[in-house]
């Protein structure tokens, strides 16, 4: 449709094609994708959660050159089995393959169960049958005899969820078979690694750090008993981490035994190393990069690189810039030599494994996406360098060719807002006359649909989306729920304000101990900032964001109420102060990096916290929470929403049965998303083309 036939409306009430089923469907994603290297590498196996059974994750697997889907399995088929560790609640690293044997936690008991794909039988459970212990970031020995990984202990509420590294025998058994302990003495253990020499390698760390803040690698033998499995470990030693403050992830051993991981240890930006045969820690690089190599490990399992089968000290390596963009190359760690891999506009890659075609040709197999494509799972031939789709995420297409992808993608053409990188003046703490001015980024996606356009002089409303974390980042990558709004008429401002990674340790760091503030102030400084070069109107700003990202949504709103019109806060933090009382292991001790100790720090903590500070909301604010939400305890919300009706501001509070932290349940995510559309509506002005069923109830309209 040309200009002159598009129909003139005001902004936010576009009809558009990207529905909040769409945006449901598209949280059915890939990931924790592995590949059977030891006997069949031409077999992909990979994770889909499906809102549409209840958030479930379930285990498919295919051939690395089957773009037909002809080879595609679906192993757990039956809605008993959900692959998912609680593991640091946040999960990750659920199952390892073999063989075609799949060791894995089911979410239900958090039992570890063994599938044999080659047989028709249900999964076993094995190991120690024992439903207080949780298990994740599974590894398994190359004589497949047993799986090494990481254990959390529930069973005395006492002693804080002890972390050990256990090895579990991949026997099927009646009767109960105790792990073997191999490692204990840290608050955390993650990402266990084995060489074909029965060497062993993983990173630990203690609270109050964080795995971004400090990590120490270790390095070990495994100690057999004449059956092959395992007694001990000997000749534990530390790699790196003793010394140096740094933050180590994803220990890897390649065809020639050599160690490589990646570190920040110099300038603070996520680079690859490697041990070399003295023992000594080298940069693969041929010099340091302000450029991140890795992302951090929230949940098990990431993976952006990976050593090349067979190549030596060569790996597959993908790092990011300011700009959003990413890349992916070969990268030789001993002659530091860089050989960057053309790619599709990627901004976005994961998930590294390396398999083989049929015909023996090797491919690295990634999840990557990019601003006007979804995370789809692709495979890319190193030797001719070209990559070609395996299966795409639900998000654009109901099957898994490439042609049905390619067909959705020309359907919602002139539809998708195409972002860009934007740097915004900002003010760092403490705040005032005399405040440092600094930079912040955020990623700018105007509102586009090619069926509409706004009448002459209105300028569109603004969302501000605070990610969460904090300790993460916004991706210039295609989210339908982005989309959602821009193609309704909104302006989208995606901030990864200070404190978020991607651009370096001291960049992260801003929010150390200033959470609350620093965030506050680069969303703020965004909106205003927008507005003030006429891109936006200045009095329709909206904030919105989940977890911590709704922490800074209400903190915005409480603090500077000022600046924003309305606000969305998805299982949110209101109450700092309960926050660090009640929340899960992992993140006990995170708030005495982002506010203080506790409970010396306890007047900060109440300050910063939007509850005790109610009285200073001007605007109205949509609450969405999950009943069994451990990392953000619903009382949280109920607390504010009652501050909010006392007071006489227009409040809407949405509770969802079954939902933890993060909605999976499709008909939740539906239910969320044109909650916050009516919501918004009623507040800014405009009639949404979407009808809401049932509407949603408004306290003090």
């Amino acid at each position: 449709m040309n200009t002159a036939e598009q129909i003139v409306s005001p902004y936010g009430s576009w009809k558009s094609p990207f529905t909040a089923e769409l945006v449901a469907s598209a949280s059915a994603s890939v990931g924790s994708v592995l590949v059977d290297r030891a006997t069949n590498p031409s077999r992909v196996y990979w994770l889909e959660a499906r809102p549409s059974e209840g958030g479930r994750r379930t285990l498919l697997s295919k051939l690395v050159d089957d773009y037909s889907d002809a080879t595609l399995v679906e192993h757990l088929a039956d809605p008993r089995w959900n692959v998912r560790t609680a593991v640091h609640e946040y999960g990750g690293g659920a199952y390892a393959v073999h063989n075609g044997r799949v060791v894995f936690a089911n979410w239900s008991d958090q039992g570890v169960y063994l599938l044999d794909t080659a047989q028709q039988g249900e999964p076993k459970r094995i190991g120690s049958m024992d439903d207080r212990l949780r298990y994740a970031s599974f590894a398994i020995h190359e004589s497949g005899k047993f799986a090494v990984c990481v254990c959390e202990d529930h069973r005395n509420p006492t002693t804080g969820a002890p972390a050990m590294l256990v090895a579990i025998a991949l026997t099927e058994s009646q009767e109960p078979r105790p792990d073997v302990v191999l490692f204990v003495g840290a608050d955390f253990v993650s990402s266990p690694a084995m060489s074909s020499n029965d060497d062993i390698a993983f990173f630990t760390w203690d609270n109050p750090d964080m795995n971004w803040d400090a990590t120490t690698l270790r390095r070990a033998h495994l100690l057999l008993d004449r059956g092959g499995l395992p007694i001990g470990l000997e000749r534990v030693g530390v790699v790196a981490g003793q010394t140096e403050r740094e933050s180590i992830y994803q220990p890897r051993f390649d065809s020639e035994g050599t160690l490589h991981f990646i570190s920040d240890r110099i300038g603070g930006f996520w680079n690859p190393y490697h041990e070399s045969a003295g023992g000594e820690v080298v940069l693969s690089l041929a010099e340091p990069m302000e450029a991140e190599f890795a992302s951090p490990e929230w949940s098990f399992g990431e993976s952006t690189m990976q050593p090349v089968p067979g190549g030596g000290p060569r790996v597959a390596v993908t790092y990011g810039g300011k700009d959003g963009q990413s890349v992916l190359g070969i990268l030789d760690a001993v002659t530091h030599v860089f050989e960057e891999l053309p790619t599709p506009g990627w901004s976005l890659m994961g998930e590294f494994q390396f398999g083989t075609t049929r015909s023996g040709e090797p491919v690295l197999v990634l999840v990557a996406g990019g601003p006007t494509e979804p995370p789809s799972l692709f495979t890319y031939y190193i030797n001719g360098m070209t990559s070609t789709r395996l299966s795409a995420s639900s998000s654009s297409s109901s099957s898994s060719s490439s042609s049905s992808s390619s067909a959705m993608a020309d359907e919602m053409a002139g539809f998708v807002s195409v972002p860009r990188t934007i740097a915004f003046p900002t003010r760092l703490p403490p705040l005032g006359d005399n405040s440092t001015v600094a930079e912040a980024y955020a990623y700018y996606y105007p509102p586009t649909n090619r069926d509409y356009s706004a009448p002459t002089g209105e300028l569109p409303p603004l969302l501000v989306v605070s990610h969460g974390g904090p300790t993460s980042a916004a991706h210039a990558v295609y989210q339908p729920k982005i989309q959602y709004w821009t193609s309704r008429g909104f302006a989208v401002a995606d901030v990864n304000y200070g404190g978020s990674t991607g651009y370096g340790r001291a960049y992260r760091e801003r929010l150390y101990p200033q959470f609350g503030i620093v965030d506050v102030e680069d969303c703020c400084a965004v909106a205003l900032h927008l507005s003030a070069t006429g891109l936006v109107d200045r009095s329709r700003l909206s904030i919105l964001g989940g977890s911590a990202g709704g922490f800074t949504t209400l903190a915005c709103l409480a603090f500077r109420p000022e600046v924003f019109a309305v606000g969305a806060s998805f299982y949110g933090i209101s109450d700092l102060e309960i926050l660090i009382k009640e929340t899960h292991k992992f993140e006990a001790q995170y708030p005495v990096h982002l506010v203080g100790p506790y409970p010396e720090a306890r007047d900060v903590y109440r300050s910063r916290s939007p509850l005790y500070s109610a009285d200073r909301l001007a605007c109205p604010v949509i609450f969405l929470q999950g009943l069994e939400d451990k990392v953000v305890p619903p009382n949280q919300a109920t607390l504010m929403v009652n501050e909010l009706r006392e007071k006489g501001i227009k409040v809407a509070h949405i509770e969802f049965e079954g939902e933890q932290h993060g909605f999976r349940q499709a008909k939740n995510i539906v239910r969320a998303q044109e909650s916050v559309l009516f919501f918004f509506g009623k507040i800014l002005g405009f009639a949404p083309a979407d009808r809401v069923e049932p509407a949603v109830p408004i306290y003090n309209e």
